[in-house]
């Protein structure tokens, strides 16, 4: 059980000091994800992905290949190591990662979309396809998707409509989190203003929170919500009640102070 957790830990350590008889650890688990094994390719993608954003990226080129392999549990590790490479290889890596949303493999679409969602707004390009994998999949397939939607900001515009698809979600996490990533959107995700005031009395405090703050940040666009958000000042969670405050000033086109 120790071993397994020392391979990737040794790697990190090799990168700086160097580990065990290998001079280059990188190397050799380039050379791993060749191996006849699937399992030796699959722990050599984890631990590279491990390694940190140095070994990512020296590895790309074969992650690149490995995303591909027969395997899934390859694939899925392969997928998670590219969320690691540094900004300069985001465009090498996001085609990719933008094909494995649609793998037949659930654990590799998530691997693939949690790695889009480390890449944040330089993950564009995969936005149509994110918001698909929320019309095709299951609730968590959706839920990794809008997650990879919501740190795209404005950049995820294009998945608007099945973002506000989720706001109808039976399960409050998914509801919550597509209010979330439709208020990183920011002004141009107005048209779910209606809905996200309908969750400023859901239930769930998280999605009434997110809902509340998803309003704020759609600024003046969202006027039409500013009763709901008003009547959320008297929520019983203090936190929303803060949150309706700030948005009430967003929404009014006051900038916020220091202390908002």
């Amino acid at each position: 059980m120790i071993r397994k957790y020392l391979g990737p830990i040794c790697l990190a350590m090799a990168l700086l000091v160097g580990c065990g008889d290998s001079k280059d650890p990188v190397e050799q688990r380039r050379k791993d994800l060749k191996s006849d094994s699937p399992a030796v390719r699959a722990r050599a993608a984890d631990e590279l992905g491990k390694a940190g954003p140095a070994a990512a990226a020296s590895a790309a080129d074969d992650l690149i290949v490995a995303i591909e392999d027969e395997h899934a549990e390859v694939r899925q590790m392969a997928a998670q190591a590219l969320g690691q490479v540094p900004p300069q290889q985001h465009q090498q890596v996001v085609p990719a990662l933008t094909a494995s949303l649609a793998d037949a493999d659930p654990g590799v679409r998530r691997k693939a979309a949690l790695a889009l969602s480390k890449i944040g707004p330089a993950a564009a390009p995969a936005a149509a396809q994110l918001a698909q994998m929320i019309r095709q999949g299951d609730a968590k397939d959706a839920w990794w998707a809008t997650e990879a939607l919501g740190r795209m900001g404005p950049h995820a515009s294009a998945a608007i409509n099945e973002l506000m698809g989720q706001l109808n979600a039976s399960q409050a996490r998914n509801r919550g989190e597509a209010a979330w990533a439709l208020g990183n959107i920011g002004p141009g995700a107005a048209p779910a203003v209606g809905q996200l005031a309908a969750l400023t009395g859901d239930d769930d405090a998280s999605v009434r929170q997110s809902a509340v703050t998803a309003l704020g940040q759609i600024g003046p666009a969202a006027a039409s919500a500013r009763a709901a958000v008003a009547n959320c000042t008297r929520d019983s969670i203090p936190a929303i009640r803060i949150s309706a405050q700030r948005a009430l000033k967003q929404i009014d086109g006051i900038p916020l102070g220091p202390n908002d």
